[in-house]
C-alpha cells in the first residue's frame, strides 16, 4: 500500500518585483546544497525584505516559528537532489514567479519507488505548499527555459507557549 503525505497549500500573492530581490542575492551556496541552482543565505527572513511572508506564516501557523528561510532561482537545468528537511516539523515552498511548464514539485515513494509518485504539485504563482519536515522531495530538472523563483523554509513548533491570554491562569 503506498504511503500517504499530508500537504497544506495556502496561497499569498508575491508582491511586485519580489522576483527581483531574490535573484539580486545571487547563488551565496555556491552549489553546496541539494539545490542545484541560485540559492540565498539560510536567514533571509532576518533581512527585512520579506516580513509580508514571514508574517502570512506566523499568521497561518501562530504554534510554529519559521527558523529557515531561503530563495531558490533556477534556471534551464537547474534541479534540486532528493531530500527532506530533518529536524524541522514543517517545511514550505512559496512558488514566487514561475509558468504552468515550469518543472513540479514531487513527493516520492521511498519505499515503492516503483510506484508514481505520492504528490506532483505543478508550481502556481503565490502558492504556498506546507508539508512535514521529514517528507522527501525533490525538483527535477529546469527544461522550459522560464527562470523559476521560489521561496523555501522550515519551521519548528515553540516549545514555550505564552500564558498571558490563558483562562486558566490565576
Amino acid at each position: 500500500m503506498q504511503r500517504t503525505i499530508k500537504l497544506e497549500t495556502h496561497f499569498l500573492i508575491p508582491p511586485y518585483k519580489i522576483e527581483e530581490e531574490i535573484i539580486a542575492y545571487g547563488d551565496q551556496q555556491n552549489r553546496t546544497t541539494n539545490v542545484n541552482a541560485d540559492v540565498t543565505h539560510w536567514h533571509v527572513h532576518k533581512d527585512n525584505k520579506f516580513n509580508f511572508l514571514v508574517d502570512y506564516i506566523h499568521e497561518i501557523y501562530p504554534t510554529h516559528t519559521i527558523e529557515e528561510l531561503w530563495g531558490c532561482t533556477y534556471r534551464q537545468g537547474n534541479f534540486t537532489k532528493t531530500h527532506n528537511h530533518y529536524g524541522f516539523d514543517r517545511g514550505f515552498v512559496w512558488f514566487v514567479d514561475t509558468s504552468a511548464t515550469c518543472s513540479p514539485l514531487i513527493f516520492p515513494d521511498p519505499e515503492h519507488p516503483w510506484m508514481p509518485p505520492i504528490h506532483v504539485i505543478q508550481p502556481k504563482k503565490g502558492t504556498i505548499v506546507v508539508f512535514s519536515g521529514q517528507d522527501l522531495h525533490y525538483v527535477p530538472p529546469q527544461i522550459n527555459g522560464y527562470t523559476r523563483v521560489v521561496m523555501s523554509g522550515n519551521m519548528r513548533l515553540n516549545t514555550t507557549v505564552s500564558t498571558e491570554n490563558d483562562a486558566t491562569q490565576p
